[in-house]
């Protein structure tokens, strides 16, 4: 404990004088009528007690300061993640194995949490915290667990990690690479078995996720068995309860593997669903991968998609190659300085225009032609976009702008936004995509408008639009505000392999393509779910003048192929309706949405399917070898479920995992302090008792 003063310590010495002072005035001539036993010292008190107090009083002006130094020991961290995915249970004895599982973590756990602390966590696609594994993820991310380590204990004492895991993972990136991150060593503990055990599997299945109604589709079935040399297996096609395709599968060799092509014929729009299986064989490890569900959408022809340019442009590409991932469009590109004319043809789903018109007009004649015949348009502005033209042809947005120039503009994503759905990882990762260079000048949105983004210049957070939308009289509208979205795609490779931007690009362009059915009630959804991901949907209810409205309720049910019914409620988002009826068992399903738009009932029916992810299936045998390149990376080693003690030794040996000792400082000024203000209270009122005692006052 340390004292100090606000101000100057040599005003104690002027303190102690005023208090002396004040004191001896008081009780200079002053004799109390006591006994001699009393009268000797009772005068010397007094005259302390008016010295203490007067003294405490001129050391508060002077703002005095007490600091405490405490210290506080934090033990390491030693974080243990668990693998709860269903490939750690895909062997015959799966029992067997959960219970020995759950045993190494309670003895684990009873070493260490004595000297250590022990947090543990459950992963799968995510991690999560937890302690009760039930092995039922679907898919296994081991580098997402070393990123989530650390963001959650960056800050942290983190002694070591404990990997428990069977080293299979279908999803993410290389773990190792993950975990060269990491500032404390890996323990990896080996569940699972690395001896192939026997057993047949449908190992892939690659089709067309879209085919035209009528034609025939090729499917290619990757069959692999371990160890039934001599033996035969059926693989059955399902379409509709019924066998459309059945072969018998010699198995020559002990690691056999064939690839199997069969021809189906497409059959009547819409999502079609094939099941796909191999007869179980005795003595399989599992028949969980014996079966693999194929759905396919049928259609009758691809949405026409048409990018016209100013010239040659980065942003060009990086649209094609997102829009084309979407089988559903057909892309085709044109520059406006070609001598050939722009071809407006009526089964034209949505026109992209970049840098249009250009500084000598170019395009303006297809911009006012795209507006007569009211067919769906994406804009992209840039530093070549003549404005003046822009202001007198498109009514939707104007930039008010006194000279040429440009800025950077970095995307900041609107919660109030309800024209389709982005997820939260999306949303953040957009928030930091690089900036857009954009036209300099004041926006102004003349008609009603959704906004996606809105510009930050700097470090100013602005209300001009970024990226938006329109719509009037059924004609949608799309406003990118800036050029260089190549840098968002290329920027977005190293964070989700060009996830968060092919979805941003994609639902821009589903929601601007879509056929308008004039209809005031309208369901947006897709037509194919995972089953590790939440049902989705989106609706709007128009009143007689096809303003948005949601005044009133939105009722779904939804179907499945066992025609059991789930009844939901929209939840109202904006000016629009949503709803995440969550994750869904795999399997084909029908809805009927109702809702009352004015005065009349309106109804919207549709169908999707939930896929099953069966990758945990697809390999049985675990990988020990990365277990131990991660260990052995880290300076640490591999363990087995049979060591939990010798795994805590090892912790405990490690001389790098001790505990930190925190100094913690702590200042406060007398004032603030509540026993000082009753001190002096105490003393002078000690004081006035005794002199109104004696008769003194």
């Amino acid at each position: 404990m340390f004292l100090s003063t606000e101000l100057s310590a040599w005003l104690i010495i002027p303190s102690l004088l005023v208090a002396i002072t004040g004191a001896w005035i008081l009780y200079r001539n002053h004799k109390f009528e006591f006994t001699d036993r009393f009268s000797r010292w009772l005068d010397k008190l007094l005259l302390f007690i008016r010295f203490a107090g007067l003294f405490i009083l001129c050391l508060l002006i002077l703002g005095p300061l007490f600091k405490w130094i405490s210290s506080k020991t934090e033990k390491p961290y030693i974080i243990l993640a668990l693998d709860n995915s269903q490939s750690v249970l895909a062997v015959k004895d799966s029992a067997k194995v959960r219970q020995a599982i759950v045993k190494w973590r309670d003895e684990l756990t009873e070493e260490l949490e004595s000297d250590f602390e022990v947090r543990t966590f459950l992963f799968g696609k995510k991690m999560s915290a937890g302690i009760q594994p039930d092995f039922n993820d679907k898919q296994t991310d081991i580098a997402n667990v070393f990123k989530e380590i650390n963001q959650t204990f960056d800050w942290r004492n983190t002694g070591a990690v404990v990997l428990a895991t069977d080293g299979i993972y279908n999803e993410g990136s290389n773990p190792l690479y993950a975990a060269a991150d990491l500032r404390s060593p890996v323990y990896a503990v080996a569940l699972g078995d690395t001896v192939q055990q026997r057993d047949i599997i449908i190992q892939q299945v690659r089709h067309n996720q879209l085919v035209y109604a009528g034609n025939i589709f090729p499917l290619s079935i990757d069959l692999r068995a371990f160890g039934y040399q001599g033996a035969a297996a059926t693989l059955n096609v399902k379409h509709n309860e019924q066998v459309i395709h059945s072969k018998v599968i010699n198995i020559d060799r002990r690691q056999f593997f064939n690839t199997i092509q069969l021809d189906v014929e497409a059959g009547k729009e819409g999502t079609q669903h094939y099941i796909i299986t191999v007869t179980p064989l005795r003595g399989e490890a599992s028949i969980a991968n014996n079966r693999y569900d194929v759905f396919v959408q049928v259609i009758n022809g691809k949405q026409k998609i048409k990018i016209v340019a100013l010239a040659s442009h980065p942003d060009i590409a990086a649209l094609r190659n997102s829009i084309t991932d979407n089988e559903n469009y057909e892309v085709s590109v044109q520059f406006v300085n070609q001598n050939e004319a722009i071809n407006l043809t009526k089964d034209i789903s949505l026109m992209v225009l970049h840098q249009l018109p250009g500084p000598r007009g170019e395009g303006a004649m297809l911009m006012r032609q795209i507006n007569d015949q009211k067919i769906p348009v994406w804009y992209i502005l840039g530093s070549q976009t003549n404005l003046s033209i822009w202001n007198q042809i498109e009514n939707g947005l104007v930039i008010e702008s006194g000279r040429m120039g440009s800025n950077d503009a970095q995307p900041i994503v609107q919660n109030t936004f309800a024209s389709f759905i982005l997820s939260t990882e999306d949303a953040e990762r957009i928030s930091k995509f690089p900036p857009l260079l954009t036209p300099f000048g004041n926006y102004i949105i003349r008609s009603e408008a959704d906004v996606l983004l809105k510009q930050q210049i700097g470090y100013v957070k602005t209300d001009y639009p970024l990226w938006f939308f329109t719509r009037s009289e059924g004609v949608r509208k799309g406003f990118v505000c800036g050029e260089g979205i190549w840098k968002w795609r290329l920027w977005d490779y190293q964070q989700s392999k060009q996830q968060t931007f092919n979805a941003l690009i994609g639902k821009t362009v589903q929601y601007l393509a879509v056929k308008d059915d004039k209809g005031r009630f309208r369901v947006n959804h897709h037509k194919r779910f995972s089953e590790a991901e939440s049902v989705i949907f989106d609706a709007e209810v128009y009143n007689e003048s096809f303003e948005l409205i949601n005044t009133s309720d939105v009722q779904m049910v939804i179907t499945d192929s066992r025609d059991k019914q789930f009844q939901y409620t929209f939840s109202k988002n904006g000016k629009g309706y949503q709803l995440n009826a969550g994750l869904m068992p795999p399997g084909s399903y029908s809805f009927i949405a109702k809702t009352l738009a004015g005065n009349k009932n309106e109804t919207v029916k549709g169908q999707f399917v939930v896929a099953p992810l069966q990758v945990e299936f697809l390999q049985t045998t675990a990988d020990h070898q990365l277990l131990r390149e991660l260990s052995s990376q880290s300076g640490a080693a591999l363990f087995y479920l049979t060591e939990p003690k010798q795994l805590a030794k090892a912790i405990r040996d490690n001389e790098n995992i001790k505990p930190v000792v925190y100094k913690q400082e702590e200042i406060k000024n007398w004032i603030n302090l509540n026993w000082i203000f009753f001190l002096i209270i105490a003393l002078f009122g000690v004081e006035w008792f005794i002199r109104k005692w004696n008769g003194a006052i």
